[in-house]
């Protein structure tokens, strides 16, 4: 079974830091602006990458300018999967949200330096990655049909390296993003 497990703010949506557990039942609760729906948007974008279709006003800010304004702006997705889990990382790159996927649970070090500072560009992460003997998908994902791809397991005629960051193995897969987003919207 693969499911997410967590998610990680770090300077995103004016969270300077935050890990949310989403293993089992999850409740929501908290007075207005506390965030419950800057999570749940943050989690809708992880199964459906579609800035457009999170509920957000078009009077309001575009998901990247609210989630990813900083450079060093990230959420991180921890997957568990039977074999282990693997961490999803979203952040802006030429003011697109794009991808990174990396192998094992998430760890604070990877992101955070030891006097706080977070990296601006993947590169510094990708130091510590390879320092720890990480492996991370080289190429960043910038295109969210091909992350959704990825995510749902539709490897036909593609490279199969990306196959272990999938929560399922499907071609048709596209009911499921709209369902998931029918869901959270309704």
């Amino acid at each position: 079974m693969r499911y997410l497990n967590k998610i990680i703010f770090i300077n995103s949506a004016r969270i300077r830091y935050a890990e949310i557990n989403l293993n089992g039942n999850v409740h929501f609760i908290g007075t207005q602006g506390v965030g419950k729906s800057t999570l749940l948007r943050a989690i809708l974008f992880f199964y459906n990458a579609d800035t457009g279709g999170l509920g957000i006003p078009k009077q309001k800010t575009s998901y990247t300018d609210y989630y990813f304004k900083d450079p060093n702006a990230y959420i991180i997705y921890e997957v568990v999967r039977d074999d282990g889990k693997f961490c999803v990382v979203a952040y802006n790159s030429q003011h697109k949200v794009c991808f990174r996927f990396f192998d094992g649970e998430y760890n604070s070090k990877f992101f955070v330096s030891e006097n706080g500072n977070v990296s601006d560009s993947w590169d510094g992460i990708a130091e510590r990655l390879d320092s720890n003997k990480v492996f991370y998908t080289m190429r960043k994902i910038d295109e969210h049909k091909e992350y959704r791809d990825i995510l749902y397991g539709n490897h036909d005629g593609k490279k199969t390296e990306l196959k272990r960051y999938s929560i399922l193995e499907s071609k048709d897969y596209q009911y499921i993003p709209k369902t998931i987003q029918n869901v959270f919207l309704n």
